[in-house]
């Protein structure tokens, strides 16, 4: 890839370019986020009345899952992406829609909570930013964990 001739192209001819090189489910991603890439190679989200905040290199979202996408969006940490992507298929994709009464289930992209299939709780994208410390991570996990044996179990 020609990273020098991507500096320099027009921003629409880059932006198209590195789309159709990360798929569809990618984009929908900085769709939802209203993403735009720019000269610099990174993906970032322009406001009229806020600074530019830049979210991820081109090299980082093509190597990336939907889901390390969404995580880093969202400021989650390394440990964070490696636990969920590895035991995904114990959590399903959730957002709250309060005409629904509730976290209903809804496609990767669009999610903005993770809920553990066999127990039904719900850990929100924000309340997991919210953790700072590894130990306090894993302290979750682990109740995660222990909450899914007894819901197995009964």
């Amino acid at each position: 890839m020609n990273y020098d001739f991507l500096r320099t192209c027009d921003d629409e001819i880059r932006e198209n370019y590195m789309r159709e090189e990360l798929g569809a489910e990618k984009c929908r991603v900085l769709d939802k986020y209203g993403l735009k890439f720019n000269s610099n190679l990174y993906w970032e989200k322009r406001e009229p009345k806020y600074p530019t905040q830049e979210y991820f290199s081109y090299k980082l979202a093509l190597k990336s899952t939907v889901i390390g996408m969404i995580f880093h969006i969202h400021r989650l940490c390394f440990a964070k992406v490696k636990y969920f992507e590895n035991n995904w298929h114990d959590y399903e994709p959730c957002k709250y829609v309060w005409t629904e009464g509730g976290f209903v289930k809804c496609e990767l992209y669009d999610m903005e909570a993770i809920r553990q299939k066999a127990t039904g709780i719900v850990v929100d994208l924000r309340d997991l930013a919210r953790i700072k410390w590894l130990k306090d991570f894993h302290a979750m996990c682990a109740y995660l964990e222990e909450k899914k044996r007894e819901a197995n179990i009964a």
